[in-house]
């Protein structure tokens, strides 16, 4: 019988592959590679890091990162957890709109921070979800040192749903027609759930229309229900582009963008508004006959797939300082 050559697992300290924090650990972690590992720990898809040091009122985040639903916070500690940086992840909230994951991570998560987070996950807005991850570094023999990410606090998201369904019944001063866009993207909720593990249960719109992050502050995904007039659509959403400079970046891009899409698209460029929108929209669908409620979460589904394909990357890699530079140039090389 052959032996099979063994060693043992060594527990290291992080100072041994870090000596510092903000000039040797956030530089690592922000890099892709690696930040895509405490990703994966988490079940976060399509995150992405934006920056490090990013100034949050007097302090700085060490990184920012966004992922498909929004921000991701993400403050490190090459020690064990203290109020102080308890007292700075709370500051940085008030800095961010939309939904915002926060991650804390340190060598060790005490007890009462542990404790803290769960409170946090249990009695904030849903846009909010906390993890507390504790950072393990391990060796065997002689090997290179490998980092491991033990996550020991997240959102409790049964807790969180029946949360949700107690709001749902406190909410008496609703319309009825209020209660049944409720009922019907609560169903869509669970459809998603099902779908994308990815997908963080929140609370359902009570409005005709519902948003998801894209990847970049003042963009949505909106899924909107015509009660009315009988018809569902998906939609990628601006709310700030009153110069339409994006909107016509894109534009210019329409035959390339519904080629990848495989459809037309509708595209609004909505002069009186500082918004705009490009949409698929399906004329005839009632989303209060609950029967073809499976017909048309799929079809919701399909479409956010489509529109996140074609144009979260575009959204994300935008850059409207020089779209305004170009703009201005054509402005001028064209005079009216």
């Amino acid at each position: 019988m052959s032996h099979v050559s063994l060693d043992h697992l060594k527990r290291l300290s992080a100072r041994d592959a870090w000596s510092n924090e903000a000039t040797d650990f956030t530089p690592w972690l922000a890099r892709e590679e690696n930040f895509t590992v405490l990703a994966e720990a988490l079940h976060f898809i399509d995150a992405e890091v934006e920056g490090t040091e990013h100034s949050v009122g007097n302090f700085s985040a060490d990184i920012i990162a966004r992922d498909r639903d929004g921000f991701i916070l993400v403050e490190n500690q090459l020690e064990q957890t203290d109020h102080t940086h308890l007292g700075q992840i709370l500051t940085y909230l008030a800095g961010l709109d939309g939904s915002v994951k926060v991650v804390w991570v340190s060598t060790k998560v005490r007890e009462e921070h542990r404790a803290a987070v769960d409170w946090l996950n249990a009695h904030t807005p849903d846009d909010f979800s906390f993890f507390a991850v504790e950072l393990e570094l391990f060796q065997i023999g002689s090997s290179p040192a490998a980092p491991h990410f033990h996550v020991v606090a997240k959102p409790n998201e049964w807790s969180r749903h029946v949360t949700q369904r107690a709001r749902r019944l406190s909410e008496t001063a609703m319309s009825d027609r209020q209660q049944r866009y409720m009922e019907f993207w609560g169903a869509f909720g669970d459809f998603l759930a099902e779908k994308d593990p990815s997908y963080s249960r929140r609370t359902p719109s009570k409005d005709y229309w519902w948003s998801f992050g894209i990847g970049r502050s003042g963009y949505s995904l909106n899924l909107s229900a015509g009660g009315r007039d009988h018809w569902i659509s998906a939609s990628i959403v601006c709310s700030n582009d009153g110069e339409k400079i994006v909107f016509d970046h894109f534009l210019s891009q329409r035959s390339e963008i519904e080629k990848e899409m495989g459809e037309e698209l509708t595209w609004r460029r909505l002069e009186e508004y500082i918004a705009w929108d490009i949409n698929l929209t399906w004329k005839g669908a009632d989303p209060m006959d609950t029967e073809r409620w499976p017909e048309y979460f799929r079809w919701y589904w399909e479409k956010m797939q489509k529109l996140r394909a074609a144009f979260s990357q575009r959204i994300r890699s935008l850059d409207i300082d020089q779209l305004r530079e170009a703009s201005a140039s054509n402005d001028v090389g064209n005079p009216t």
